[in-house]
């Protein structure tokens, strides 16, 4: 059956953070990328998910609950799907919950607990856009982002995994909810409350959620504090809510506030695969900002800088440090002190150079906004004093114009 997933998908667009980690695995995992596409293609895949659903619930047939495939109909044409639903009971579930059994080109979704009795009408919708929003995203765009699903599992389950993989899998599954959310929303026809009932009455067992008062409570939350989450599968019930209500505002900045909502604060300790390309990419600016200066280029400096990047070339024009200070602000202590030393390595690295290219350090640590942990860091590692490093504060504008003067006079 067809599905309308890249027509009409009523605005409907993959997370950023799904298409990055897309990217950089096609790449670094072509073999294993190719081999997951291709049993994916095949009519093997299907029938083992069928087997799975025959023996892990039982069928709601349309006789049954005309109610609930008409609410399923009513959804699907709101999110421009065409494909045919069928729905089912988990055996021995207690949790509510509902979930997606994907088979390409048919929509299978199993319930758990006593779901269907405690949702209205319009929060039963919700829920099916939510789970709609699964298939969407696995179905369409080619099926890249199932081939991404199970491309991370099979790593996330390697021995040899590294923290950087449970991280990216972790953030993967949240901006996957947050994408469904959305879906939740339009299949319910934009009711809010509805679609915010869904999740908080599944999250708590409530039978009566004031949708609006939880808003409000969720704004006293973010009043006081500024959190990320911390959930493994789903973001916690009220950044879900915060998510959803921005989006459907379409509050100037609301991407941007909801990626730092799932994400959190820019860590070094704790960074996904996207992250860590990221990171690289500051750290480029960084080191292209002092080696902008044509006498910081020396032969020692350049081989510094090659052992960050191999091949490395300076940059015609120096970076902006202010994008950085604002991809990582606010940042933790840990992504400081690992700033700090980028720069005190090549304020060290070459003694003929050693106070100008102290004093460029001091000046970009203040553009990143990193100013004070700087200071600290390079008088504990350099081994100067109070009085000492604050004449180099105070005399860096001087300091550099004199470099700058001698490399304009040398021939």
């Amino acid at each position: 059956m067809e599905t309308c997933v890249n027509g009409g998908n009523a605005g409907l667009v993959p997370p950023v953070y799904l298409e990055s980690l897309a990217g950089l695995l096609e790449s670094a995992e072509r073999e294993a990328w190719d081999w997951i596409a291709g049993d994916l293609a095949g009519p093997e895949h299907a029938e083992r998910v069928r087997l799975e659903i025959l023996k892990s619930t039982f069928r709601i047939d349309r006789d049954t609950k005309p109610g609930l495939y008409e609410t399923a109909a009513l959804a699907a044409s709101r999110l421009g799907l065409a494909a045919r639903a069928t729905f089912y009971q988990v055996q021995q579930s207690t949790g509510m919950n509902a979930g997606l059994f994907f088979i390409p080109g048919e929509i299978h979704v199993a319930f758990s607990g006593p779901v269907l009795e405690k949702l209205g009408g319009a929060e039963t919708a919700a829920l099916i856009g939510h789970e709609a929003g699964h298939f969407m995203l696995l179905e369409g765009w080619g099926r890249r982002y199932r081939v991404l699903e199970d491309v991370m599992a099979a790593l996330a389950a390697d021995p040899g995994r590294r923290p950087v993989h449970d991280e990216s899998l972790r953030l993967m599954r949240l901006h996957t909810e947050a994408f469904c959310d959305r879906a939740s929303l339009i299949a319910c026809g934009g009711d809010l409350a509805a679609a915010v009932g869904s999740i908080v009455k599944i999250e708590t067992g409530v039978a009566d959620v004031p949708a609006e008062s939880y808003l409000r409570q969720i704004d006293e939350i973010f009043d006081r504090d500024d959190p990320g989450s911390r959930g493994q599968s789903h973001p916690e019930a009220f950044i879900r809510a915060r998510a959803l209500s921005l989006w459907a505002a379409g509050a100037p900045g609301a991407e941007e506030q909801i990626r730092r909502m799932i994400e959190g604060t820019p860590a070094i300790g704790r960074m996904s695969l996207p992250g860590q390309m990221e990171m690289v990419r500051h750290t480029r600016a960084v080191v292209d900002a002092l080696l902008s200066e044509k006498w910081m280029r020396s032969e020692t400096a350049l081989a510094h800088a090659r052992m960050f990047f191999d091949g490395y070339a300076p940059p015609a024009a120096a970076p902006d440090l202010g994008a950085v200070k604002a991809a990582l602000s606010p940042w933790d202590e840990d992504t400081a002190r690992y700033f700090a030393y980028v720069l005190l390595d090549f304020a060290a690295c070459d003694r003929e150079i050693e106070e100008p290219a102290l004093a460029a350090s001091i000046l970009a640590s203040r553009a990143l906004g990193m100013g004070e942990p700087f200071r600290e860091q390079a008088m504990k590692e350099l081994g100067i004093g109070k009085r000492r490093f604050e004449a180099l504060e105070e005399g860096c504008t001087a300091i550099l114009d004199a470099a700058r003067k001698g490399t304009e006079q040398s021939p």
